[in-house]
């Protein structure tokens, strides 16, 4: 089960997502975001962990992670 399966994570905006399979394969991962950084603060602000800051990144991932975050 995924963390969208217990309706903790959301996926937001195909058009401006990029997830790092989507990049290829290669030796490297090169990182690619097109995500505003406005929505990722938002989101941030109310608890939300965001997939852009993964090594294995997905831009459009947010999950509801508020035990992971500083206070």
């Amino acid at each position: 089960m995924s963390m969208h399966g217990y309706a903790a994570a959301i996926d937001l905006n195909l058009k401006v997502s990029d997830y790092w399979l989507w990049a290829g394969k290669g030796s490297t991962i090169a990182y690619k975001n097109r995500m505003p950084q406005q929505i990722v603060d938002i989101f941030e602000r109310h608890g939300f962990i965001w997939g852009g800051k993964w090594y294995h990144y997905d831009t459009m991932h947010f999950e509801y992670r508020p035990e992971l975050l500083g206070k």
